[in-house]
């Protein structure tokens, strides 16, 4: 989900931590532009890997697509969800009460400047080390057997919209991968908090 609109300082790309595995993505001679599926644009085209340099509102359509994966395999995934601050969240605080009930776990990532109340027992709100990841646009759902992820950072640009770089995968090693840098930057426990909902109030 989407992270600041203010543009990306001189030095974010050495401190961002997604940033080596979006360029190696990126390397891959093999890839696809999501930006020509637009208009018939749904999981069933989103199949394989797809690096890009892109907007907003690219964004936001993808990740929607796959926060409803979570629809299409009831209780057997879960969504790891970047939101920069909690603030930006609550808009989405409504629909993510829905998405409850099809997620195994739902995380919730963002810098605690706002309080938010429980959700659910499933959802849990990750506030530690989140300025960590900031500037990043954070979508995964993964389970066993799916491992889907949507991993961007945003990048200077002249143009009035935002533009973000980074990649969409299905790639299980890739997505591994993504959720290891999460945890490697303690934005993540190593632990599973299954069953115990986290929530952060000020």
């Amino acid at each position: 989900m989407p992270p600041s609109t203010n543009t990306s300082r001189g030095n974010l790309k050495l401190n961002n931590p997604f940033h080596n595995l979006i360029k190696e993505v990126r390397a891959l001679d093999k890839y696809h532009n999501p930006n020509l599926l637009l208009e018939d644009l749904h999981m069933d085209t989103l199949d394989g890997d797809y690096h890009f340099t892109t907007s907003r509102d690219t964004l936001v359509l993808m990740s929607r697509i796959i926060e409803d994966t979570l629809r299409l395999h009831r209780k057997r995934c879960s969504l790891y969800a970047g939101f920069q601050e909690l603030s930006r969240f609550m808009e989405y605080r409504e629909k993510y009460e829905r998405l409850a009930g099809y997620a195994n776990q739902i995380f919730v990532i963002g810098i605690a400047d706002i309080p938010v109340k429980r959700i659910a027992d499933n959802v849990h709100v990750l506030t530690e080390n989140a300025d960590v990841v900031r500037e990043n646009w954070i979508s995964i759902v993964t389970n066993n057997e799916i491992h889907i992820s949507l991993i961007a950072e945003e990048t200077p640009s002249r143009k009035r919209h935002e533009r973000y770089v980074g990649f969409y995968t299905n790639s299980k090693a890739l997505t591994e991968r993504a959720v290891g840098i999460l945890k490697r930057n303690n934005v993540l426990s190593n632990e599973e908090t299954f069953g115990k909902q986290t929530f952060f109030d000020i």
